[in-house]
């Protein structure tokens, strides 16, 4: 079908949104148009985006680990709450479904900071590159953050690393672990 996008910054961060329109078939047969929001989120939308962060750590849990629902609860609350961190959201019909939240961090042995993404979940097809767009974009308009940092789930769909790659990102370091 065919679909329509624009992009509205009304000059700051926190009013820039990003809307598409899609035409989707329903099961009538007949045309419907889904509206999606990317904006920064609010703290009305912490529910949501835990709701995300719960799913997608469910998704691809390691099984020698619990699942903190508090814990998730205080890491999103911090994205979207504290003013050095970054929180937006997608949302379709007034549901959050998608979000990507990031916290900074000093480096330990080097000057500035980090912009770490510790949430990236986007159930809305194509929606997800508007979300890490306005991360990397936000990330680097702030001169105290040197590196930032994106991590994929072991699971996640391949096409999230190249279009990282394609953003401007680099594959850097392996990491190893052991769960007990």
């Amino acid at each position: 079908g065919d679909a329509t996008a624009w992009y509205d910054a009304s000059g700051d961060d926190s009013t820039a949104r990003y809307c598409s329109a899609t035409r989707n078939m329903d099961p009538a047969r007949r045309l419907v148009r889904v509206w999606s929001l990317i904006r920064k989120a609010v703290p009305d939308d912490i529910p949501g985006i835990v709701a995300l962060a719960l799913e997608a750590l469910r998704e691809d849990a390691y099984e020698e680990l619990i699942i903190d629902p508090q814990k998730v609860f205080h890491r999103v609350r911090e994205c979207v709450t504290s003013a050095q961190n970054f929180a937006w959201v997608c949302e379709q019909d007034g549901r959050i479904v998608g979000g990507v939240g990031a916290i900074v961090y000093e480096l330990p042995w080097y000057e500035r900071k980090v912009a770490s993404c510790v949430m990236f979940r986007c159930t809305a097809a194509g929606e997800g590159i508007q979300l890490i767009r306005e991360f990397l974009r936000w990330a680097r308009n702030r001169p105290v953050i040197k590196m930032i940092e994106f991590t994929l789930e072991r699971n996640a769909d391949p096409r999230i690393g190249l279009l990282l790659k394609r953003l401007g990102l680099k594959e850097a370091l392996p990491v190893y672990i052991e769960v007990r």
